[in-house]
């Protein structure tokens, strides 16, 4: 019954106010909590990293598709390094403090397919990692701090801001039309 729903949806998307948000998804509100989600690689900002946490925790229906996501944690000495910067998210997305290396490790691979779900608590540091044209609902669960956030990159660069912006009309079409050719 949902995924007729997000059919339609997505097949007659100009009725939506729809964002891209850099990490390679175009989502729409369905309620002042809840988004849908369409993910797709075009949107990737260049040289963005995906790797972060959330001001909230949340619930990721797969609604169509495949989702790939990889939780990491935190070590005094063990794991790759990564540079770490807190950041205030949404449109007016920037740095919050000076940056600083951390080690992670990679915990394994949990796959999710249409029908399924995970829970991903606030503060878990992970990558979502998509097939172009999955859809997801992801049902969000503030916390007190709604504002911030972290993220995790390797290399000596600066972070590279993802922030959400407008979609346009192309993105839109081509986005929707993508997802459902290929999921529904």
């Amino acid at each position: 019954m949902i995924k007729l729903l997000v059919e339609n949806i997505l097949a007659h998307p100009r009725e939506f106010n729809w964002s891209v948000q850099g990490l390679g998804q175009m989502r729409c509100y369905l309620a002042p909590q809840v988004r849908l989600h369409v993910w797709d690689r075009a949107l990737l900002v260049p040289g963005v990293s995906a790797i972060h946490t959330h001001p909230w925790d949340f619930k990721s229906t797969i609604i169509a598709g495949r989702m790939v996501n990889r939780r990491f944690l935190v070590s005094k000495t063990a794991g790759t390094e990564y540079n770490r910067v807190r950041i205030a998210c949404g449109e007016n997305a920037h740095v919050v403090g000076e940056a600083e290396v951390v080690h992670l490790i990679e915990q394994n691979l949990e796959q999710y397919f249409e029908n399924g779900f995970y829970f991903q608590k606030a503060e878990e540091i992970h990558v979502s990692l998509p097939e172009d044209g999955t859809v997801t609902i992801v049902e969000r669960q503030p916390k007190t701090d709604t504002e911030h956030a972290d993220i995790y990159w390797r290399g000596h660069g600066a972070w590279v801001d993802a922030k959400p912006r407008p979609a346009t009309g192309d993105e839109v079409r081509a986005v929707t039309l993508r997802a459902l050719e290929t999921w529904f």
